[in-house]
């Protein structure tokens, strides 16, 4: 998806009101994420790469950054994802995911902010139980973003779901009643990071788009 449609995307989500903002944690979902020097490391780790616009310059990001496909399906209440990504995914952290605060995987309805995302983030440490060093899953809700951000996050959810990595596929199989959003609801596949925005006003905490597809 080229640059213009990417904002085109971002444009189009509404959401009619902000929820309280739960923690990325399996086992307190109330606890604030921001706390005790986690901001200032998020901040230490925003991508240099990325210009005011939020976007990234894919020449100077890993080929797994960028997207040839994506899809969402679902059959007897298993939600069904995946991404097809322009080189190898990395299984573990790589020097690319060690500059940045989060890299991840989303597939997102724009109509709600609902998303689920599939993230790595070593630098900011564990969030979860299943698999916290490496790749996992959380649902999240998402608004419009700012002028750096082409999201802003409102909330992040417990983490339930499986992942496969297979050369550049990246496919994830859960419960529709984790993810909390049905396959038909879905619009967008993303690859993504997440940065430290101001003017993200509920969390500080922004999504910037690498690449994008329409499911």
């Amino acid at each position: 998806m080229n640059r213009s449609t990417v904002f085109t995307v971002a444009a189009l989500v509404t959401v009619a009101g902000l929820v309280g903002f739960a923690a990325c944690s399996d086992t307190q979902p109330t606890e604030p994420l921001l706390q005790d020097g986690i901001g200032d490391m998020l901040a230490a780790h925003s991508p240099a790469h990325l210009g005011a616009s939020g976007m990234a310059s894919l020449a100077s990001t890993p080929t797994y950054t960028e997207l040839d496909g994506a899809s969402a399906s679902e059959t007897a209440g298993s939600l069904k994802l995946a991404v097809d990504a322009g080189g190898d995914i990395a299984r573990h952290s790589d020097n690319f995911i060690r500059s940045v605060a989060v890299f991840g995987y989303a597939w997102a309805d724009l109509a709600t902010g609902q998303a689920l995302v599939a993230v790595i983030h070593p630098v900011i440490g564990r969030d979860s139980r299943q698999n916290p060093d490496g790749w996992h899953t959380h649902s999240v809700e998402l608004t419009g973003g700012t002028a750096s951000s082409d999201f802003c996050i409102v909330s992040i959810g417990r983490s339930q779901g499986g992942i496969a990595i297979h050369d550049d596929t990246l496919r994830v199989n859960t419960s529709r009643q984790w993810a909390g959003i049905s396959a038909a609801d879905l619009d967008v596949a993303a690859a993504f990071v997440v940065q430290v925005d101001a003017g993200c006003t509920t969390t500080g905490l922004g999504v910037a788009v690498l690449d994008a597809e329409t499911l």
